[in-house]
């Protein structure tokens, strides 16, 4: 039996490499060094290697600093959700029982504070699960150290495409729309503080959520999985993460999944997660000028 150094996973004598990280196997006969697909080929073997390592390429998923799996995608995954459930109780808990907590919480620089904090947390932790020890290794796995590519129009225009059909949809009554209650807090509050409203879905979501779950947990399925299962992966987390806009009105749930297909397809194409967090940014803005909230 082989044993994969990345992973543990024990193999038949016969199996070449890894199916979920892509690491040639140690020969336990020779007890030659193990060495990563993407490295340097080995001395035996090397045509499948290289073979391997050219089928990689083409699909635009090597990363040879960053032999990421859908295992590691799973973890990460898992532990946004402990995460999640553990802070929102404890928040929902300090909400309920303090009075001062429960007006800051819902001002503007609290409403900001807190999904804040939560997204630099769930950032962490992605870093973490990626394995990247250091900022460089963390630019360069999760794609923010590269410009935005010339698919990133496309992105856009798709995005703006997706917000104009479903407002069409809005306006002629065939399916209801969602409430926010940071629109809502930002049209009746007045001074500067309103705009901490907004930050969050102008500023916060497109960045963090895309290098999260686009920069690393969606890599980390492409490694393991095939495209479209990867995709459905992702849509089906979106829903579970809006699952209030999916359970309140189907054409918020068309218009989030069709973009999180968008933006999976260009972070396929594109080594830059930049193109998916401006293709947000201009989905998240462009409901700001449909739904008339600068009114």
């Amino acid at each position: 039996m082989k044993r994969c150094p990345y992973c543990g996973k024990e193999y038949p004598d016969d199996v070449v490499s890894c199916a979920l990280d892509a690491y040639l196997l140690l020969d336990p006969l020779s007890g030659k060094e193990q060495k990563e697909v993407v490295g340097e080929p080995m001395d035996t073997g090397g045509a499948i290697a290289e073979a391997e390592v050219g089928s990689k390429r083409q699909s635009g998923l090597v990363y040879p600093d960053f032999q990421w799996s859908a295992r590691d995608g799973w973890k990460c995954l898992g532990t946004l959700l402990v995460i999640g459930f553990v802070s929102g109780v404890g928040v929902l808990v300090l909400d309920k029982s303090l009075r001062p907590f429960h007006n800051w919480r819902w001002g503007g620089l609290g409403y900001f504070s807190h999904d804040l904090l939560r997204d630099v947390v769930f950032l962490l932790t992605a870093a973490y699960f990626a394995r990247t020890k250091k900022l460089a290794t963390f630019l360069s796995g999760f794609g923010l150290n590269r410009k935005p590519s010339d698919r990133v129009w496309f992105g856009i225009a798709m995005a703006l495409l997706i917000r104009g059909v479903g407002h069409f949809i809005l306006i002629h009554q065939w399916s209801k729309g969602v409430s926010h209650y940071d629109l809502a807090a930002f049209r009746k509050t007045a001074g500067f503080e309103r705009y901490f409203f907004l930050a969050p879905l102008t500023l916060l979501a497109p960045f963090f959520e895309e290098t999260i779950y686009r920069g690393f947990v969606y890599r980390a399925f492409r490694n393991s999985y095939p495209l479209w299962a990867s995709m459905a992966l992702i849509v089906a987390w979106t829903a579970l993460g809006h699952w209030r806009q999916y359970s309140t009105s189907w054409v918020a749930a068309r218009d989030l999944s069709l973009l999180a297909v968008v933006q999976c397809y260009l972070r396929e194409k594109s080594d830059s997660i930049w193109d998916c967090i401006l293709c947000h940014l201009a989905y998240n803005t462009s409901g700001l000028f449909v739904g008339h909230v600068f009114r």
